[in-house]
């Protein structure tokens, strides 16, 4: 299947995150004026040019997406659109649908932006929360290019794909031997 019409997707996603899917912004002065019976701060809608937006296009499988018809393991070109809000929460759809929300993006949904290899709906709970410790530690420019490595490894043949993982292996040996480390 093909779902590719990125400019109708890009302003579609831009326009439910900011009117609709985004955490709205507290707006001090003015809750506190305006606040409900209830106690509950007033919040107003981010405007767009307060949000960062990333768009590519990725491979999905339909089950995935929720598509119950037809095969599940039919793949989908589609375009991804990211949606960073100023509340620091993020919002990813694919085509003119959204996928999931995340309130409290971590390094490991950056790390995936930047493969452009989004996770499933399914795998969406990983982006909140805090990482893992070795992932951490490690830092972000170094991060960043080895999920680019490993996005793009899962676009190129098993000889390929087993060269690329050969010369990683050899990279993490001679930090382990920098780092005074034993081998695994």
């Amino acid at each position: 299947m093909d779902f590719r019409h990125p400019v109708r997707t890009l302003q579609w996603a831009i326009m439910q995150a900011a009117e609709r899917d985004l955490n709205g912004l507290v707006v001090d002065p003015v809750s506190r004026t305006l606040s409900a019976s209830d106690g509950k701060p007033v919040l107003c809608r981010p405007s767009q040019s307060q949000c960062a937006v990333v768009l590519f296009e990725q491979i999905w499988k339909a089950a995935e997406l929720g598509m119950a018809r037809g095969d599940a393991d039919e793949t989908v070109l589609a375009e991804t659109v990211i949606v960073t809000g100023p509340a620091g929460d993020a919002c990813v759809y694919v085509s003119t649908q959204l996928l999931y929300h995340v309130h409290a993006p971590n390094r490991r949904f950056f790390l995936d932006v930047s493969a452009q290899q989004m996770r499933p709906k399914c795998e969406a709970p990983v982006y909140e929360g805090r990482d893992t410790a070795d992932l951490e530690a490690l830092d972000f420019e170094a991060a960043t290019a080895l999920a680019r490595v490993k996005g793009a490894a899962m676009h190129i043949g098993a000889d390929d794909a087993a060269r690329i993982a050969r010369q990683l292996e050899q990279f993490a040996a001679e930090v382990r031997e920098a780092a005074g480390c034993a081998p695994w």
